[in-house]
């Protein structure tokens, strides 16, 4: 998958949590922090492992980016 589909995927998350907020979908720090708080939540209500899915996640990131970022 190219790096562009992930960024429009991540765009489209923020997008949606903006919907289901009654907001304007936004982009900045704040946004991407208030989703990342909500996936906390859900992973908590899921019983979830969230730290685990982050080190996973930045596992795949600096694969999908050639090494170290």
């Amino acid at each position: 998958m190219h790096n562009n589909i992930r960024i429009e995927t991540a765009r489209a998350a923020l997008a949606r949590a903006a919907w289901v907020r009654g907001a304007t979908p936004a982009y900045g720090e704040d946004d991407v922090t208030d989703l990342l708080a909500d996936i906390r939540h859900l992973c908590r209500a899921a019983d979830i492992d969230f730290d685990r899915c982050d080190r996973v996640a930045a596992m795949h990131f600096e694969a999908e980016n050639g090494g170290a970022s």
